[in-house]
């Protein structure tokens, strides 16, 4: 066993191959870019390999720090993901994410060292994870990122203070993206971002909000809203609302016509993005465009998007008892103040001035 507290145990693993292993969802694979470059650094006569689902690839394309990605399709069958480990003949693995389906692979493909924390270890039906790693004491309340270097402290990598996400983003995706906002007749990079997505958690900000921000928006800083993010049932609800309670704004509705890596590029031009949902939070970090992130649970500093150019806004409400999540959500969204919301927005601008 390994702990993450202690760097210095017996001797640090340098693998031929090792496969960073993250098959779950789009926040997630951004927010564990943060280990690329700190990986290849400590090894750097090791080949590394990304592990995440294919719909993400555009978001790494010739990323300096791997050596290439491997796609994680359950619909494809265990033997496929077997195969695509031995073509690159990878010996080691990582659970940045713990994958029952990943860790039966690793065991087919015969990985020498398989990396993954203690908890996770014990619902290993195989006994395939070689290298348990018992969390740190602050791991509870750690920021997620720096979970992912907690479980690679095996091969020697080390936390970063300061961790940087670090997205590569296709570039052929740039002309998608402002060929989406040319088909509407916008142009430039004079325009907002907004992503009325709920959280991973289900909750989401109240339409009302955006609103009072577009209305500060059309009187401080003229410019069109481009709304990004899932096109469901639920996010289109909201979206309605928005449009209903905004007048004077031009808004684009781009929700579910865009690529991960298209979604990027509109994010590195936009002049700010406003978002309750995380992965839109990451990616504009990711991205370099001035966010403020609202926050309708008071949650730990466990979700908050990492860069200097993010401004996170919460309410400090609480969810009660037994109370219904959209009440809960429209109760919190309520919280938000003029203020703090004028004072946030005119901050990101000013940071893109700068």
């Amino acid at each position: 066993m390994v702990t993450a507290d202690d760097s210095t145990f017996a001797e640090n693993i340098s693998p031929n191959v090792l496969v960073l292993s993250r098959p779950d969802g789009f926040a997630d694979v951004v927010l564990a870019s943060v280990v690329l470059a700190p990986v290849r650094k400590a090894l750097p006569d090791t080949k590394i390999f990304l592990l995440i689902r294919e719909k993400y690839a555009g978001l790494f394309c010739n990323h300096p720090a791997i050596d290439g990605l491997i796609f994680f399709d359950e619909e494809k069958g265990l033997r496929a993901l077997v195969r695509q480990f031995k073509d690159v003949n990878a010996d080691a693995l990582a659970h940045l994410c713990y994958s029952e389906f990943v860790a039966d692979a690793a065991k087919l493909a015969k990985l020498r060292y398989v990396a993954a924390f203690e908890s996770d270890a014990e619902s290993d039906r195989d006994g395939g994870v070689t290298l348990e790693v018992i969390p740190s004491a602050r791991h509870s309340e750690s920021h997620e990122a720096f979970l992912n270097f907690e479980v690679l402290s095996p091969f020697g990598v080390s936390e970063q203070e300061k961790p940087h996400l670090n997205l590569t983003p296709n570039p052929a995706a740039k002309t998608g993206a402002t060929g989406c906002l040319a088909q509407y007749g916008f142009a430039g990079t004079d325009y907002a971002v907004f992503n009325l997505d709920s959280n991973a958690q289900g909750h989401f900000v109240d339409a009302a909000v955006f609103s009072k921000a577009a209305a500060w928006l059309r009187e401080n800083a003229e410019m069109p809203i481009v709304v990004l993010g899932e096109k469901s049932e639920g996010s289109t609800e909201r979206f309605l609302r928005f449009c209903r309670m905004t007048h004077g704004m031009p808004i684009l509705d781009l929700r579910g016509q865009t690529s991960p890596e298209e979604m990027a590029w509109l994010l590195a031009s936009a002049r700010v993005c406003l978002s309750g949902e995380n992965a839109c939070a990451y990616l504009a970090a990711a991205m370099k465009c001035p966010l403020v992130a609202l926050f309708v649970d008071f949650s730990s500093g466990r979700w908050f998007p990492l860069g200097h150019l993010t401004t996170n806004v919460f309410t400090g409400a609480h969810r009660f008892c037994i109370e219904p999540i959209a009440f809960y959500n429209r109760r919190a969204s309520r919280a938000f103040s003029d203020a703090k919301m004028a004072s946030a927005l005119q901050f990101a601008l000013a940071l893109r001035e700068v």
